[in-house]
């Protein structure tokens, strides 16, 4: 067993009979993704990704919340250089769901509290998705007039289908730990304070398993239906940075935190 490791500030990566366990540890922002984080977490899983002890990934968070996407003070802070903080901010986002995705670990998201925007994308990019009872899911990116990143466009389409994923994005609607179930997010939901031992004892249990048989079967499954997600993970990062230099991305940031409803221009 490899003691403890900080990836970073917010991140500690530990492994032990063959389960990386990755905690995100922002607490206090309720590991709201910034540059920083994102490269943290990027770091965290690349190094487990490569290390030969490791069949499985498993991807936890202290706190109140799994990530609730974006951190919205950072994208105050940068002010007029949002465009370029964004593109900035989406390689190490797109490098982390598609190392998520295509590596030849299988990777576990235990997620508990809430998981928005980003996070969910996140979130998709794992193989197996394990809810606590009590945890809501929102894209949050029509609320500040943006398009989704991180992933949900190309995950969200493929898990829940195109009207369902764009339903989502236009009502930002919030769905509880049952209803991701029901629409394929999640594929399990667990009972309150037992997510951290459901989880351990899942990863075990595939970690004892044939780690090159999974990895094949991981690629084969995976590329039944992928092709599209590098260019989709571009597409994502360039829109989204596109639509912070229009007037409704200013408005929507305001009125979030404003706690209003926002004024959008509609064009």
């Amino acid at each position: 067993m490899s003691a403890p490791r900080a990836a970073g500030e917010n991140v500690r990566l530990a492994v032990a009979d063959g389960v990386a366990t990755i905690t995100l540890a922002k607490v206090k922002a309720r590991n709201s993704i910034d540059i920083p984080m994102s490269t943290e977490i990027l770091a965290s899983v690349e190094e487990a990704a490569s290390r030969d002890d490791v069949g499985v990934i498993l991807v936890r968070a202290d706190g109140p919340a799994w990530c609730v996407g974006g951190a919205i003070d950072a994208f105050l802070e940068v002010g007029d250089g949002m465009h370029a903080y964004m593109l900035e901010l989406g390689k190490s986002i797109n490098a982390l769901v598609r190392t998520l995705h295509e590596c030849d670990k299988i990777t576990i998201a235990a997620v508990h509290g809430a998981v928005g925007g980003g996070g969910v994308g996140i979130m998709l990019a794992h193989d197996i998705v394990l809810a606590q009872e009590g945890t809501v899911f929102a894209l949050g990116y029509s609320r500040i007039g943006t398009n989704p990143d991180g992933g949900n466009t190309y995950f969200l389409t493929r898990d829940v289908g195109y009207r369902r994923a764009l339903e989502l994005y236009l009502l930002n609607s919030r769905l509880d730990a049952a209803e991701a179930h029901e629409l394929g997010m999640v594929n399990r939901v667990v009972a309150a304070g037992e997510l951290d031992a459901v989880a351990g004892e899942l990863a075990a249990r595939i970690a004892a398993g044939p780690w090159l048989a999974h990895a094949a079967a991981k690629a084969l499954l995976r590329r039944a239906q992928d092709g599209l997600l590098a260019r989709q993970l571009d597409d994502e990062i360039r829109m989204f940075a596109d639509n912070t230099r229009e007037s409704d991305f200013s408005e929507g940031l305001s009125s979030f935190l404003e706690k209003r409803p926002p004024r959008f221009g509609g064009r």
